[in-house]
């Protein structure tokens, strides 16, 4: 297996459509530069300074589960066969929702982080994340989505993102024929928060600040509490990642919708080739190293082989609105393939 890289490393990315070494290179260092010592650089010198002025320090608890995040992920960037690195802490930026907003859009209100790859740097709105398990389950997942698997492109102007994990972005081609388009957002966000689920447990164990959250989440009081209301939201039990005694203050673990489609697929692919996956988590990883190493081409062959030819393009339609999901949902239903691969 790779070795893990040293501090303020981080592997190059994949360049696509390179017209010159030296643009090649050049677009190789931006990326490089961006996440180790020239974090920021790029930004305009106004909004570096106000993120120098408010943003926040980090709390104990949140310094233990971004090491924590960086064990997790690297154990699963090892297993997709890829190089693990770790996000230093100051790549990750807690700041006010008005900085949060300047940088991330004015509209983007209801937003609570995002992972800007182009910075190599992740922001979290502290506003909307006051409960420290939101806090730090949400800064896991962004940073599974700024280790994933990275494509550039190489346009005629400048270099721009074409491949984050799953999601494609438009080649500047393709945007000149069609119009500007993502396609497996969905598919992608999916994934990242199962992960994100899925290894939750695991990462706020053992961190001294939460015990007492924890335990009260984990006590008769804290699961009825959740059962209510999982019940009111109509969704399982272990979506409610934390609630408070109150029973009125909780949080849920991020695209659900899109995350059942995914349970679909892995059920339907394991249901169909349990001579080569002994569980369905062995199916599940198969996605998960998808995210980090980028290899679209296994996951194809296995959606298409149950679901028929066409059904990962259309997979692919798939964003993070629900009346996509419940689109995607219907078609794969619709021609789901009725042979057990021999």
């Amino acid at each position: 297996m790779p070795e893990k890289l040293p501090p303020l490393e981080r592997p190059e990315p994949a360049i696509f459509n390179p017209s010159s070494p030296e643009k090649k290179a050049a677009a190789k260092r931006s990326i490089l530069e961006r996440f180790g010592e020239k974090h920021l650089e790029h930004l305009p010198s106004e909004i570096v300074e106000m993120i120098k002025a408010v943003e926040y320090d980090k709390k104990p608890f949140e310094k233990s589960a971004i090491k924590k995040a960086n064990e997790i992920t690297n154990k699963l960037i090892e297993a997709s066969g890829t190089t693990p690195f770790d996000i230093p802490e100051r790549n990750i930026h807690v700041l006010p929702q008005t900085i949060f907003l300047q940088i991330r859009g004015e509209n983007e209100i209801e937003s609570v982080a995002t992972t800007i790859h182009s910075l190599q740097g992740i922001i979290l709105n502290a506003e909307k994340l006051i409960h420290p398990f939101d806090r730090i389950s949400t800064t896991f997942h962004e940073m599974v989505h700024l280790k994933n698997f990275l494509n550039v492109e190489i346009t005629s102007t400048e270099s721009n993102i074409h491949r984050m994990g799953l999601e494609i972005n438009a080649t500047e081609k393709k945007e000149e024929e069609s119009g500007d388009f993502t396609k497996f957002e969905g598919l992608a966000e999916a994934v990242v928060a199962e992960i994100e689920k899925h290894y939750f447990p695991e990462l706020i164990a053992g961190i001294p600040d939460l015990k007492e959250n924890l335990d009260f989440n984990n006590s008769v009081k804290g699961k009825k509490l959740k059962e209510k209301a999982a019940k009111e939201n109509g969704i399982p039990v272990d979506e409610i990642m934390f609630i408070d005694e109150t029973g009125k203050i909780y949080g849920t673990f991020c695209y659900y919708n899109q995350r059942k489609v995914l349970y679909y697929l892995v059920d339907r692919i394991y249901e169909t080739h349990k001579n080569q996956f002994q569980s369905k988590d062995g199916v599940m990883k198969i996605f998960f190293a998808t995210n980090f190493n980028g290899k679209l081409l296994p996951v194809a062959r296995l959606i298409e082989n149950v679901f028929g030819k066409g059904s990962f393009r259309f997979l692919s339609t798939m964003d993070t609105e629900d009346n996509s999901t419940a689109l995607v949902m219907e078609y794969l239903k619709k021609h789901r393939q009725g042979k057990t691969v021999p």
